[in-house]
Formats: C-alpha cells, structure tokens, sequence
C-alpha cells in the first residue's frame, strides 16, 4: 500500500531492516550513509530541561539514554555546547534542595510537572500522527491483500521517525521525568 511506503521513507536509514547498508546519496556521497529520521530528541529544547532540572534518563530504561545521547549528533554545534555547558554547571536540583525552601522546592515541582505534561502532550501528538495512521494502513493493506500484511508494516509502525519503538520510548522518558520530583524526604536529607 501506498501508505506503507510513506512510512518507510519517513523513518531512519538507520537501523532500518528495508535499508541494512542505508541509503546512497546520488551527486553527494559514493558509499551509502544511516540517518536517523527526524525527532524531537534532536532539538536542544527538551535536553537543556532535562540537564537543567537534573534529570537523567538511564540505560536501565533500555535504549533511552543511548538513544538521546546519540541524537545530540544531530544538533547544532553550538546547542550540544550549551547542553554540555549546563551539565559541567552547579547542580539546580542540588541548590534546590540545599536550600531546604519549601517554595522553591515547590516551584521546581511545577517546572517539573510541565515538562511532564509536554512529554504527555508529545506522546498525544505521536499517538495522532504515528499510530492511529499506521493503523489505518494495516487495515487498508489487509483489506486490499485479503488479510495478508507485509511483515515490515507491524514493524515500522511500532518505530517512531527516529527508528525507535517509539511508544515505550516516549513513556519511559516521561515516567522519569515525573520521578524527578522533589520529595519531603529529599529535602529533609543533608546535600553535603
């Protein structure tokens, strides 16, 4: 189906099954290259939040902070400096809590509540863009084929256009967000 097309060449080169040596570049480069396709990691946005508030994405979530890690290549120079430039910094978590201000403690719980709330208005977006029509594809594809789906289709749209499961992905990164929350019991505890 046409739509299955679509969403093959609006994912990644990179890492995808349909392309496993990437894809040549005609008049720029001889050998074939692996991009990642687009994604909202790619923006310096979200990261400076994240090394802001002290939030880390871990391996133990799989490949999220790999996956991030590597998406900083995409960025501008100067965007992956100001990213580094901020985590070489004082901690603002730290200073937070060193504090032990129950107003500041509480203003950097909203920060960290809108972040989540945008990490969950993302996974909406992704949800209305990426899922629901790859769905219609695989239904219109096993209606034109009698039931019978390409064995890519379920593949590809469980990836997001950086070619990671995206759903799992998204949640992960927004279920440590909200764990970044400052506690009562953090604040209580000596930052020294």
């Amino acid at each position: 189906c046409s739509c299955f097309s679509l969403h093959v060449f609006g994912t990644s080169w990179k890492d995808n099954f349909l392309m496993p040596e990437g894809l040549v570049y005609e008049g720029v480069w001889d050998s074939p290259k692996q991009f990642s396709g687009g994604s909202a990691a790619q923006s310096s946005t979200l990261p400076c939040f994240d090394v802001l508030l002290g939030i880390q994405h871990s391996a133990a979530q799989g490949f999220s902070a790999e996956y991030l890690s590597c998406m900083r290549d995409y960025m501008p120079a100067a965007h992956r400096a100001f990213i580094q430039t901020l985590a070489s910094g004082p901690s603002l978590r730290q200073f937070v809590l060193a504090t032990g201000d129950a107003g500041l403690r509480a203003a950097f719980n909203r920060c960290v509540s809108a972040l989540v709330d945008l990490r969950s208005y993302h996974i909406q977006i992704a949800t209305k863009y990426i899922t629901i029509p790859a769905g219609r594809c695989r239904a219109e594809q096993q209606q034109q084929l009698g039931g019978c789906v390409h064995e890519g289709t379920s593949v590809l749209s469980e990836r997001g256009t950086g070619g990671t499961g995206f759903m799992r992905f998204l949640k992960g990164v927004r279920d440590t967000t909200r764990k970044a929350q400052l506690t009562e019991q953090e604040a209580t505890v000596p930052t020294h």
